[in-house]
């Protein structure tokens, strides 16, 4: 996701910046496959941006959101000039995100605080041209007491780009929005992923798809997408499935309904198996990924 918001956004005359210290060679190189240009250390990034996107697995967004107050202190940004702008846009619950900007308020208050999510696929360019109709965007809901059309820099430039929707002052709104999104969709895709597993070892499936494409075709092409599309990406599901039952408890009330930690589990076993490792090269299709899926149950504890 990332890297094809790099790309949108330096297609649209935006200079993008990164810093891969400490993170793995194959982040730093897709970094280099998209012409980012790649700063020594995050000191660098907080003096010479204008906004910081965090984009990462939903394990890893509180230690970014603590990377940047580490190097915004020890940085030598000009406090009379143009402020930072650090937009979370990670799959975390309303009760994080409001965390992460007690974090930033206490720690960083010149740093102004945007919560976000990422709803849908990432950019990708479907026609030539150098317009936005020439891509296919993600929607991105934002909020809080910054908006960010009327940040200084740019602001109405990159939140047209960007797609972004603006919900209102209150931190926490996007995040919640994205949640509750992703609750339908992921949360689908492993009840597909336990549904075909299990018709597989009962000697079903093929009955099973029968009887979806007689009777909801379209439910049946879902649950094949999501199933081929979900292998690699298991692995930072599994956090973003407890993200969302925090949701729903703390912000929905859904305090003894306890779906979606059920459901961080099945995340959890797909990541564990062979077809849940993110580096494996080509992709597999839907009878393949049920049959990785009872391997790997088979291998089970």
């Amino acid at each position: 996701m990332g890297l094809g918001i790099a790309r949108l956004l330096q297609a649209h005359s935006c200079h993008v910046l990164t810093s891969c210290a400490g993170r793995s060679p194959a982040t730093r190189k897709r970094a280099e496959s998209a012409s980012i240009d790649i700063l020594p250390d995050d000191i660098s990034l907080v003096n010479r941006c204008d906004y910081i996107l965090s984009i990462v697995p939903p394990r890893d967004a509180k230690a970014t959101a603590e990377r940047i107050i580490a190097a915004y202190r020890q940085g030598a940004r000009q406090p009379d000039g143009n402020p930072l702008y650090f937009l979370d846009l990670n799959a975390i619950s309303p009760t994080s995100v409001r965390a992460i900007e007690s974090r930033i308020n206490e720690e960083t208050p010149a740093i102004r605080f945007i919560d976000g999510g990422i709803i849908g696929s990432p950019p990708s360019r479907i026609s030539k041209g150098n317009d936005l109709s020439s891509w296919k965007r993600p929607s991105i809901p934002i909020s809080g007491p910054h908006a960010l059309d009327i940040a200084p820099v740019s602001g109405q430039n990159i939140a047209s780009v960007l797609n972004t929707k603006y919900l209102g002052p209150t931190i926490g709104t996007a995040s919640g929005l994205k949640a509750s999104f992703a609750s339908l969709t992921k949360g689908f895709t492993a009840l597909a992923i336990q549904s075909f597993s299990t018709a597989e070892q009962m000697g079903v499936l093929p009955e099973l798809k029968e009887q979806l494409q007689e009777f909801f075709p379209a439910l049946g092409e879902r649950a094949a997408s999501g199933l081929v599309g979900m292998p690699k990406k298991a692995y930072r599901w599994v956090g973003e499935m407890n993200e969302i039952g925090e949701t729903f408890r703390d912000d929905g009330g859904w305090s003894d309904a306890n779906v979606f930690d059920n459901i961080a589990e099945v995340y959890r076993v797909v990541s564990d198996t062979k077809l849940g490792d993110q580096y494996a090269e080509g992709k597999k299709d839907l009878d393949e990924v049920v049959e990785g899926l009872v391997e790997g149950l088979d291998r089970k504890p």
